[in-house]
């Protein structure tokens, strides 16, 4: 029972005050698999639909019209069996422009009330959400920028459907971001091998305040985490006699900053990340990396390199049947945590070591108008 108000309380709290910064939340948990694998580090790799999310340079006249969701799975006991995150999206190519759309959130699912409700068996449920609009422009053959327009909100609802002790003030937020790419095919080759270099400036703008009946009855201040990001994205492609990719490799890597900690929070401010991925004929993808991160967290391990791995699949539907110009597209990831066990109320231990993220794409093979 003690577990079951800490894991709530936590959700409840993390953003009542401005004591630290309300991280890890549909704001800035990356749901992507490819990038999560691969240390979180897209901010310059521009071959992924959903990678305009972590900097929206990275959309630009060659990004491919398409539908994306996915899912990340936040289950590391079985009081936080319902935690998720997950982002829906599209990016729609033009003769006009280049539009990226996504909506994420995160649902705790059904949690008991802290402090004095708790003896009511009633239940809340966590959310907080962020709309993401995003475009670009290219000022010249190498160099892009774009801009990202978010809105963030939080909320919470009591089993009988109705908002339960929480008021925000949702902030509206930018996205400033610059890629900058550089051809590297010797003469004459059939390979490709390019280099991206990006950077990014996240979360700033109107200020955030919530009223949380639980804690306090006035509107206070929340400090939402405002990150600055520099990094590369290294893209191969071997191809055959009749022009298709034998295979592809991406290496990616990035470095990203906090740059507005709580005097708490000032020594853990520098994340790191990078990863490869694999792709044979166009179909298979394995995926491998790392992650850093610098807070201080029950299932990761502080400033450690954390491994993760998975894989995908792209399937052209005219290959399965389907006589469209669609690319079907599924990813699967795997982030290990540490083995944490704990007791649940019955007194079995409960524990796991895997976390799961999901994702699905569908995309043209061109610019629709």
């Amino acid at each position: 029972m003690l577990l079951m108000v800490l894991v709530a309380a936590s959700v409840y709290a993390q953003s009542s005050y401005d004591r630290y910064t309300y991280k890890n939340t549909s704001l800035d948990v990356i749901t992507n698999p490819a990038s999560i694998v691969m240390g979180e580090s897209f901010v310059a790799n521009r071959s992924n639909i959903s990678s305009f999310i972590e900097n929206p340079a990275n959309l630009s006249e060659n990004s491919k019209t398409g539908l994306f969701y996915n899912i990340r799975f936040h289950d590391w006991n079985e009081y936080a069996k319902k935690f998720q995150f997950a982002t829906g999206g599209a990016i729609l190519n033009s003769s006009f422009a280049t539009i990226g759309i996504a909506f994420s959130q995160f649902t705790s699912g059904a949690l008991p009330n802290p402090l004095a409700e708790l003896a009511s068996n009633t239940s809340s449920e966590e959310a907080n959400q962020t709309l993401i609009v995003s475009l670009s422009n290219q000022f010249a053959d190498n160099l892009t920028f774009g801009v990202s327009i978010k809105y963030f909100g939080h909320s919470r609802t009591s089993t009988m459907g109705s908002v339960n002790g929480l008021d925000s003030k949702n902030a509206f937020l930018f996205d400033v971001g610059a890629l900058y790419s550089i051809n590297l095919n010797p003469s004459h080759s059939k390979n490709v091998f390019d280099l991206s270099l990006g950077a990014a400036f996240q979360n700033f703008g109107t200020d955030y305040k919530e009223k949380d009946d639980y804690f306090d009855t006035d509107y206070k201040y929340v400090r939402l985490p405002r990150y600055l990001k520099f990094g590369f994205a290294f893209n191969a492609q071997i191809k055959n006699t009749s022009g298709s990719n034998d295979i592809e490799a991406v290496f990616t890597g990035q470095y990203k900053w906090l740059t507005n900690p709580s005097k708490s929070e000032r020594t853990n401010v520098d994340y790191w990340g990078g990863g490869a991925e694999f792709t044979i004929k166009d179909i298979f993808i394995a995926r491998a990396g790392f992650f850093q991160t610098p807070e201080y967290w029950m299932i990761y391990d502080r400033a450690e390199m954390l491994f993760r791995y998975g894989f995908g699949v792209k399937i052209p539907l005219q290959k399965i049947g389907i006589n469209l110009p669609f690319v079907l597209s599924a990813d699967y990831s795997f982030i290990p945590i540490n083995d944490v066990s704990l007791s649940q109320t019955n007194g079995t231990p409960d524990s796991k070591k895997l976390l799961r993220a999901i994702g699905i794409t569908l995309q043209f093979g061109s610019s629709l108008f």
